[in-house]
């Protein structure tokens, strides 16, 4: 009995080609399974549709940028452990983190698709900033914003991921809440895991449920089946060449710098005390406004998501 697979497609998405997208479906076809493409009309379609498809179909694929698996997360999430259909998701964004995140090519669509129907299915964390789904990172402070103010600058699809240090280096000279304020007057905040409590002042924080953003390497050893994540605080300036340093040659990324700029947890929860940031948090590349009426974040594992990914068996 053949397979009934929902590809769910972002044709705005900045990777996104027909030529490309027939080249997929017949993939699909010769993985076994019976694709039926669905053009996704509108950021909050899966959210809407997830019950009905999650009954039609033995495999859900989105076909997008990053923020597409963002919004697949918050719809799985929804069914509250009742999921029946594999998700998976093939990369048709500009930076594409989600590649690497679930082994597969960054900007090969057809090849990530076979891999992924080849691939093995595992228990995914689902990890919550303020109870809202994260697929891999939630950022804020300096800089971190840039993923999705450029999409006002409309040359996503010109340039590419140079487009993201272009406008970011613009940003960073004309945008004061960008940098420069931060810098001056930096966040006062408390933060909390299972086993401490610390005060201290930060200019950028970091929550990864992943391997890979924005390009870089943050933790290439990391488990996304364990039940924690990984957080990464920069005090000041001088701290960030060292990581982004870290990011292109040590083995673990990021990770293992030092325990006040990075560490593993299971629970966090982060107090701001002067004020909070001035930009939304970017989650997976997307504006959340998760600080509304409050001044605390707190981050948890809650519940699996059944993720196809191009690991080996």
């Amino acid at each position: 009995m053949t397979k009934k697979c929902a590809l769910i497609y972002n044709p705005k998405a900045s990777g996104f080609k027909r030529k490309t997208f027939q080249h997929i479906l017949e993939a699909i076809k010769e993985e076994g399974f019976f694709p039926i493409p669905i053009e996704s009309t509108s950021a909050s379609f899966l959210s809407n549709n997830i019950g009905a498809l999650n009954e039609q179909f033995n495999i859900i694929l989105t076909m997008g940028g990053d923020g597409t698996v963002s919004t697949a997360y918050e719809a799985f999430h929804q069914l509250d452990g009742n999921q029946k259909a594999i998700y998976g998701h093939i990369p048709a964004g500009t930076t594409n983190d989600m590649g690497p995140n679930t082994f597969v090519p960054r900007y090969n669509p057809v090849k990530a698709t076979k891999k992924l129907l080849n691939g093995p299915v595992e228990h995914r964390e689902i990890i919550t900033i303020n109870n809202k789904p994260i697929a891999y990172v939630g950022a804020m402070g300096i800089l971190a914003p840039v993923t999705y103010l450029i999409d006002k600058s409309n040359d996503k699809k010109d340039a590419g991921t140079f487009s993201y240090i272009r406008y970011g280096a613009y940003q960073l000279f004309t945008n004061p809440e960008l940098y420069q304020n931060i810098v001056k007057e930096p966040y006062q905040i408390t933060y909390e895991t299972s086993d401490k409590k610390i005060r201290t002042k930060v200019i950028f924080i970091a929550i990864f449920n992943g391997r890979s953003f924005a390009n870089l390497r943050i933790n290439p050893r990391a488990n996304m089946c364990d039940n924690n994540f990984e957080v990464a605080i920069v005090h000041k300036p001088s701290e960030l060449l060292p990581l982004l340093a870290r990011s292109f040659f040590a083995p673990n990324g990021i990770m293992n710098a030092n325990e006040q700029n990075t560490f593993s947890t299971d629970y966090l929860k982060l107090t701001f005390e002067n004020k909070t940031p001035y930009y939304p948090i970017n989650c997976d590349g997307d504006p959340k406004e998760l600080l509304e009426g409050t001044n605390e974040l707190e981050v948890k594992a809650a519940g699996k998501i059944l993720q196809l990914t191009g690991r080996r068996k």
